[in-house]
């Protein structure tokens, strides 16, 4: 079933990104449609020293983190690779949740493609935010989709599966807040 602006109403972002956990996201592409489950992500918020939009900074870069929930943010980071987020507030409140980590749920050999992978262990396939946007072919074209609209190519579902025991942990590769722990997994 396909998530709705329910799913989002009334969570700030550390909430939302353990609600993330086991929801599926779908890319619908020409040929084929590929689905991934979220196991890992991130929370940021304009209050976090670590986020794109502390101090309320807004960019061209980051403008939709201020967006309503359900967008998508996707951003160049290290001169070579995209991340991918899901913006996780109200309109006016730069925040997002960054998908770290996925698992492959339908369609792999096509990730496999995209990755130009060589068969090694296949949990490495996508378990990296960078990963995870290179399977599934995740570039800037799809920054500001709207995972709500009834033609969005990208859009979330549920499986309808409770994760019963979240890990919790500080994020991974920052320098600020770093005692945070915004990070969540399976």
């Amino acid at each position: 079933m396909r998530l709705d602006s329910n799913f989002f109403h009334n969570k700030n972002s550390v909430d939302l990104a353990k609600d993330l956990l086991w929801k599926v996201i779908t890319k619908i592409t020409s040929n084929w449609v590929i689905s991934w489950i979220i196991n890992e992500v991130e929370a940021y918020r304009e209050d976090d020293e670590a986020s794109h939009t502390f101090w309320w900074r807004k960019s061209q870069r980051n403008e939709v983190m201020f967006r309503e929930a359900w967008h998508l943010y996707v951003y160049f980071t290290y001169g070579m690779y995209y991340c991918m987020n899901i913006v996780s507030e109200k309109s006016g409140y730069g925040a997002a949740v960054l998908i770290r980590s996925v698992i492959p749920y339908k369609w792999e050999e096509l990730m496999i493609k995209n990755r130009k992978w060589q068969w090694k262990d296949i949990k490495e396939l996508s378990n990296w935010p960078a990963k995870v946007c290179l399977a599934f072919d995740i570039t800037k074209k799809d920054n500001w989709i709207n995972l709500l609209e009834d033609n969005s190519i990208i859009f979330l579902e549920d499986v309808w599966y409770k994760v019963h025991k979240i890990n919790v942990s500080k994020r991974i590769g920052i320098s600020k807040w770093v005692e945070k722990e915004w990070r969540f997994w399976f």
